[in-house]
């Protein structure tokens, strides 16, 4: 039995205005590409959630706003707030440079020089100028902690998502990314 991945693309903060609009927190990028959906799926997990259809998605000052069908009142609407948005993975579009955060979790990471194993990716943050991957060294390792790796092209060589292996090479330095764990 094959199950679709799902992406969790945004968060419903609340209501806005009497006829049931959606204030929508966006992890797209742009914020604005989670308009592109027309189906959304609003729940706690994907697949508990129910599909919903939008018939209207737009920038309002730094927010998302949606409209949805069958959600014509503030009451409807603040019924939703908390429920995350999902669509398929197969919906997402990505250039041959461009890797969807979940494809990136879990992968191994490995210093260019040697193949040195640094750890796996357990998450990843944005801090404005670049995303960053979080990574958990292996258990194995003599100093256990985690790497904050800049996601650049100068420090990630390659990406096999088919291996689960992403390839650094860190500059001089870069050991000021390391936070030991006691």
């Amino acid at each position: 039995m094959h199950r679709k991945k799902f992406l969790h693309i945004g968060d419903i903060l609340g209501a806005h205005g009497l006829k049931g609009a959606l204030i929508v927190y966006s992890h797209t990028r742009p914020a604005s590409a989670v308009a592109g959906y027309s189906c959304w799926r609003l729940g706690e997990s994907a697949e508990q959630a129910g599909v919903y259809q939008v018939k209207r998605c737009w920038q309002h000052g730094k927010r998302m706003l949606a409209e949805i069908v069958g959600i014509a009142d503030c009451d409807s609407a603040e019924a939703l707030k908390g429920m995350k948005i999902w669509v398929t993975a197969d919906e997402v579009d990505t250039a041959d440079d461009e890797y969807l955060w979940e494809e990136l979790i879990g992968c191994e990471v490995r210093s260019g020089e040697g193949g040195q194993l640094l750890g796996t990716v357990i998450a990843l943050e944005e801090y404005g100028a670049q995303d960053n991957l979080v990574v958990k060294t292996a258990p194995e390792a003599p100093a256990q902690g985690e790497w904050l790796i800049p996601f650049t092209e100068q420090i990630i060589t390659d990406v096999d998502l088919d291996q689960g292996l992403i390839t650094v090479d860190l500059p001089e330095g870069m050991d000021a990314c390391f936070t030991p764990r006691f």
